[in-house]
């Protein structure tokens, strides 16, 4: 496929932010709305996601909030596609839902581990497994991982974190090697 590089910059762009009710995605989010994008916070706390999404709108700029779990990859599909059929495209997609975990290894036992690894790895997986095959069909598109200084160092008491973020780095930079052919761009936070 011959990428066309029609990813809008800001203006008249559709953007989708997981974990957008608080901190970083909240930030991203108005920013994005204030810049003129179409913002879709999707979050497990779709209360919140509503009172930002009606926050921005109250601006005069334009969000809707939809609860999603990241973990689960049908439900993340279905809502990456009916936001394209809603608005024809998608320009970017922030992966930022996460959930922190600290204590050490000890103390922790093997559900905690899967909790952490589904939400904040299995999430930016299942984030970019919906949404390429269609930024592949656009032949543009923008996914932007967040990540964290954890991804760089090591803390003690903070494995499980320093793990998954160690993976959200790698993965985004070989996913960027991959993308680029097709006209898609990969960042990671």
């Amino acid at each position: 496929m011959v990428p066309n590089h029609s990813i809008r910059i800001f203006d008249g762009a559709t953007a989708i932010v997981t974990g957008g009710t608080s901190g970083i995605g909240r930030a991203l989010a108005q920013e994005l709305a204030k810049q003129g994008c179409e913002v879709v916070l999707a979050d497990l706390q779709v209360a919140l996601a509503e009172e930002v999404a009606s926050e921005i709108c109250a601006s005069g700029d334009k969000a809707n909030a939809i609860k999603i779990d990241v973990s689960d990859f049908p439900a993340m599909e279905q809502f990456v596609r009916e936001t394209v059929r809603r608005t024809g495209r998608l320009d970017y997609l922030f992966n930022n839902a996460g959930i922190a975990m600290v204590g050490s290894v000890e103390c922790l036992d093997i559900e905690d581990w899967n909790r952490i690894v589904d939400v904040n790895l299995g999430g930016v997986i299942n984030g970019v497994q919906a949404v390429y095959p269609i930024m592949m069909r656009q032949g543009f598109g923008h996914i932007i991982n967040t990540a964290s200084m954890a991804g760089f160092m090591v803390v003690p008491g903070n494995a499980p974190y320093t793990t998954i973020k160690y993976a959200v780095i790698g993965l985004s930079k070989s996913l960027r090697a991959e993308a680029a052919q097709m006209g898609i761009r990969v960042s990671v936070v």
